[in-house]
């Protein structure tokens, strides 16, 4: 299976178990990044990185890569960008 197949597996497990509180969404997806939207009425103070660290687990479910938050930031009142570094382990 393809890095791309993987996420877009991982972004459909994701939203299925966290909609509405969270919804994810693929922004870009290049060689080793991986930048997505998080929208919802999560928390933003109590645990926000819960909500985006989920996302690696899940993709782990699919693929066998190394992924760690590189930045976050609100972008609009209910909407966080997210940037991922993703290592594919060998």
């Amino acid at each position: 299976m393809s890095l791309e197949s993987a996420i877009q597996k991982a972004l459909k497990d994701y939203n299925r178990y966290r909609s509405p509180e969270a919804t994810a969404k693929i922004v870009e997806i290049s060689n080793n990044q991986l930048t997505m939207d998080f929208e919802g009425s999560f928390c933003v103070g109590c645990g926000v990185t819960d909500y985006l660290e989920d996302f690696i687990y899940e993709l782990k479910r699919y693929a066998d890569v190394e992924m760690t938050i590189s930045s976050y930031e609100q972008i609009e009142p209910e909407k966080i960008r997210v940037k991922y570094q993703i290592a594919l382990k060998k």
